[in-house]
């Protein structure tokens, strides 16, 4: 009776610890996680959940939003992860390397895959209805802030596991550096376009963009510095090619004022000053 009670508190109410977990329940959640974001994906672009993602950010422009090309790295962040997904499933990689990644790359394919519905909601003819957009957007704005957040804390927990080998930091620190470093940036378009629909007015200036803009790269190279260094420098230089490549978009894109772009090309040399450090640490 004691020993029961002295475990209640633990087991009681509570779910169980990542440590806990069958790994082969672990597994199980990994692959179909990564299974549904591929399929939401697909279905997206395939206009079978509404209009696909071009068409709607055509008609929602951003001064903050790169060209069209650069939406391309989301082809080599979804086969890189699934490489790491295979690793892990296979056993290539070990146990712990997957309870360190599990639950922060599965919600940030959940929140990510409540971004795509939520962006599909938003009308292409009639935007009347400027307080129901900004709602939307705004909500766009904070799944893109949550997937970006468990995709960092996936870069603390990876840093610290003792385990470390050219695998891990091929299928699992750089997969989740670009795609931290492109949600970051993702994250910056949707809080502009969410203050764009403001319903006492358009918030956004080019000034405004720029500062922005600034904020972003100033907090990416924020977790650059402080989770993409020694084991972990996959993380890091992920995170700077993904944010190097949204600057280098910007600097394309049509819908940026010039001082956006001057921004951008700041940023592009210091997020290449910041890979190297990476390698080189």
């Amino acid at each position: 009776w004691l020993k029961l009670k002295l475990l209640a508190p633990r087991y009681c109410g509570k779910p169980p610890p990542m440590e806990d977990l069958s790994p082969t329940y672990v597994k199980f959640l990994l692959g179909g996680g990564y299974t549904a974001l591929l399929g939401v994906n697909y279905a997206s672009l395939a206009g079978k959940i509404g209009a696909p993602n071009a068409q709607i950010s055509k008609v929602y422009p951003s001064p903050v939003t790169p060209a069209g090309f650069a939406f391309s790295i989301w082809g080599p962040i979804f086969l890189l992860q699934g490489a790491g997904v295979a690793a892990l499933l296979s056993d290539a990689l070990p146990v712990e390397a997957m309870r360190a990644v599990f639950p922060y790359w599965f919600g940030t394919w959940i929140w990510q895959n409540c971004w795509q519905a939520s962006f599909v909601s938003l009308p292409l003819a009639d935007k009347s209805r400027k307080d129901k957009i900004f709602r939307t957007l705004l909500a766009c704005a904070l799944q893109l802030l949550a997937a970006q957040s468990c995709m960092t804390v996936t870069a603390q927990r990876l840093k610290g596991l003792e385990e470390t080998s050219g695998l891990r930091s091929a299928v699992l620190d750089f997969p989740s550096g670009l795609n931290a470093g492109w949600l970051g940036a993702a994250s910056g378009i949707g809080v502009s376009l969410a203050l764009q629909y403001w319903p006492r007015g358009d918030w956004i200036t080019p000034n405004r963009s720029a500062v922005l803009l600034s904020t972003v790269c100033c907090y990416g190279a924020g977790v650059t510095w402080a989770l993409g260094q020694g084991n972990s420098w996959g993380f890091g230089l992920g995170y700077c090619l993904a944010t190097s490549w949204a600057c280098f978009g910007l600097t394309k894109a049509e819908t940026s004022p010039e001082v956006v772009k001057k921004v951008a090309k700041f940023g592009m040399g210091v997020f290449a000053l910041l890979g190297v450090s990476c390698i080189a640490s």
